[in-house]
């Protein structure tokens, strides 16, 4: 009973609906008003992973974890318990070789790393990315901060854990924190929808810092889950307007969570261009998602992450993520962004231009 309970998210999909955008391609997303002055670059990177390139300023980057390892369902269901689950390093430097957009040098400028939520498919792959990354600190909730406590390249002052910091709802807008004169960071506390059933994998929190890292995957808890708001503001200048608001969440979440989300963000100073990144894992999970957060922000462009299957090897053709229908995907944001969305391949290019 409990296999054919769950033969949906054994099964996975084709992409085609999806539309992906290809490795290396450059998508332009266009708001200028007349002469276009500035641009910011996502470049995916794999799963929920993302780079953030503001041409204003490219000496301090911000960096979403993403995903290479890929442990396939095989080696979850028998290989993990026996004898673990760890970062696949080859995997990890050939998929990075492939993607010129997010190379060393780039990696090498990263100031901050934006962690959803401490499960394994967003935080396995950051230790040994952190080396590459020497300048970066990493923010996310407690649970996050103690997981990578045995990280010997990271040290405490760079592990920031924001729960103090993170909104809540409107009358609670939570604190900023800058990343530099041009980028601005807020944290809103978030959800994660159930993965199979009612059932969420790895729940609850990492109270006391880590003497090493987990073994299994069903040791990266997920602790409290964050949203993301990144501000790219014209120029840098703490007073200057809003050029770029990027709305980045790693997990589908219900309703009034993303009505609070909204909330917060109706505290905020307007900006001139919004995208948000949503994930199509576990979409029809959550009620009316992402519908209450798109009908409020009203984007001028949605990038759909988290939507490749990361239980198969990148080596294979792509898949949908387990679970999930891209077709009904598609025809939940149709009302509320038309065709003013996209679901890049990892290291291709969306170019905001304002």
């Amino acid at each position: 009973m409990l296999a054919l309970s769950a033969c949906r998210w054994v099964t996975t999909g084709s992409p085609t609906a999806l539309r992906p955008a290809p490795a290396n391609a450059v998508q332009v997303v266009d708001a200028c008003a007349s002469a276009c002055a500035d641009s910011l670059d996502l470049v995916a990177m794999g799963v929920a992973g993302y780079l953030l390139v503001p041409w204003q300023d490219t000496t301090r980057l911000v960096l979403t974890p993403p995903m290479f390892t890929n442990p396939t369902v095989p080696w979850l269901v028998l290989g993990d318990l026996l004898l673990g689950t760890r970062p696949d390093t080859a995997q990890i430097t050939r998929r990075l070789a492939a993607m010129p957009a997010a190379g060393t040098e780039r990696l090498g400028r990263v100031r901050a790393v934006l962690v959803g939520h401490g499960h394994y498919d967003h935080l396995l792959d950051l230790p040994p990315l952190l080396p590459r990354m020497p300048h970066a600190r990493v923010y996310g909730s407690e649970t996050v901060r103690n997981l990578l406590a045995p990280v010997t390249s990271l040290a405490d002052s760079m592990r920031v854990a924001v729960d103090t910091l993170a909104a809540r709802h409107g009358a609670q807008a939570g604190q900023s924190i800058a990343v530099s004169p041009l980028i601005q960071l807020r944290a809103i506390t978030w959800a994660h929808a159930p993965n199979i059933g009612s059932l969420t994998i790895a729940p609850g929190h990492q109270r006391t810092p880590r003497r090493t890292l987990p073994r299994t995957v069903h040791g990266w808890k997920m602790g409290t889950p964050y949203a993301w708001v990144v501000d790219v503001r014209q120029r840098p200048d703490p007073s200057a307007a809003v050029a770029v608001r990027l709305v980045y969440h790693d997990a589908a979440a219900d309703a009034d969570v993303q009505r609070r989300a909204a909330e917060v963000m109706a505290t905020m100073p307007p900006a001139h261009v919004t995208v948000v990144i949503m994930t199509a894992a576990n979409f029809d999970q959550a009620n009316a998602y992402p519908d209450v957060l798109l009908a409020h922000l009203t984007p001028q462009h949605v990038l759909v992450g988290h939507w490749e299957d990361f239980f198969r090897s990148s080596s294979r053709p792509e898949r949908v993520v387990r679970g999930t229908n891209a077709e009904a995907l598609v025809r939940r944001l149709t009302p509320f962004v038309d065709t003013r969305w996209s679901a890049p391949r990892a290291g291709a290019v969306t170019r905001v231009r304002w």
